[in-house]
């Protein structure tokens, strides 16, 4: 496995809250909301239906834990159907009301199983095996487009890769993995998001010196695969283990690690996506912590953000 590196106003009216959602204008205050049941970090988090799932932790664990989402914060923790094995670094993806997870770390080395589950107020229900991924894969990035899953680079077990999968989804599982346009740069623990059909992706852990690379790259989905990777505006620092969202027309990448003392950070930035790449890339509210291989997801305008690779159960919420 490879090395680990190591807006919300709030309005007081009398003793009363009242949250009032701000213009996409970058990240509102971050709050503090409901804390995770325990220290997290590496797992993988999903929204469907106003709830929020998150598969996995380092060590690993097999816990799985949900909550609601609200414009308060994050409700009540409760725990769930547990995963199959123990886990961390997979990738997690909803679609159709099911949560699908690709590989990932056991604690005996990188695996290519996947599961899914059906996702419900209830909580997750009886984990399936489907379709292997076609490699041993640990911390790729895997979005869901057109009712597809493309899982983008990660670790392979031996190397940083570059190959690209998808696959179709159903209730019945993952279908055949095919391969696809490889990604520019062999890379791991990078942050893809989708916008508009296409797929954008951030920074990354590499093999070798500077371990962390700024470049950003997006292409175009289809149920054909991948288009071209073409570079776009890099972020402005060289990252990984970020954790990027997408609310409207913009992407916010939450902290990270980097190169430089004290190896992770609080900033957090903000950019526009479109059929032409990524727009300038601007500071916008730090988060309250340094943080890195934290989950972020966004609901209903809000950025949830859960764990800490500091050691912390703490969870944050700001409108974005």
């Amino acid at each position: 496995m490879p090395i680990l590196l190591s807006v919300l106003v709030i309005v007081i009216v009398g003793l009363s809250l009242i949250s009032v959602p701000v213009a996409a204008s970058g990240v509102g205050t971050w709050t503090l909301t409901t804390h995770y049941p325990t220290v997290v970090l590496f797992q993988s988090c999903v929204v469907s239906g106003g709830y929020v799932y998150c598969v996995g932790d380092f060590g690993p664990s097999s816990a799985v834990y949900f909550a609601s989402l609200s414009s308060s914060g994050v409700g009540v923790w409760k725990v769930t159907t547990s995963y199959p094995t123990p886990i961390y670094g997979q990738s997690c993806v909803v679609s159709g009301g099911y949560v699908y997870c690709v590989g990932g770390y056991n604690g005996s080395g990188d695996i290519n199983v996947v599961y899914y589950a059906k996702l419900s107020s209830s909580g997750v229900g009886t984990w399936k095996s489907t379709t292997s991924y076609p490699t041993t894969i640990y911390s790729a990035s895997c979005v869901v487009n057109g009712g597809y899953d493309y899982c983008v680079a990660g670790y392979n077990g031996a190397a940083y890769a570059t190959a690209v999968y998808y696959a179709k989804l159903s209730s019945s599982g993952v279908g055949t993995w095919k391969s696809t346009t490889s990604y520019p740069t062999g890379v791991a623990h990078q942050s893809c998001v989708i916008h508009g059909g296409y797929v954008y992706c951030v920074g990354g852990a590499l093999a070798s010196s500077p371990y962390l690379i700024a470049a950003v790259y997006y292409a175009k989905l289809s149920s054909s695969g991948v288009g071209a990777w073409k570079s776009t505006k890099s972020y402005p620092t060289i990252i990984g283990y970020q954790s990027c969202v997408v609310s409207g027309v913009d992407m916010y990448c939450v902290g990270g690690a980097t190169v430089v003392s004290p190896y992770d950070t609080s900033a957090v930035y903000y950019a526009k996506l479109s059929s032409s790449g990524v727009g300038t890339w601007k500071p916008t509210t730090s988060y309250p912590t340094t943080n890195w291989a934290q989950s972020c997801v966004v609901s209903g305008g809000y950025d949830y953000c859960v764990g800490n690779g500091n050691g912390f159960d703490a969870v944050y919420f700001a409108s974005v």
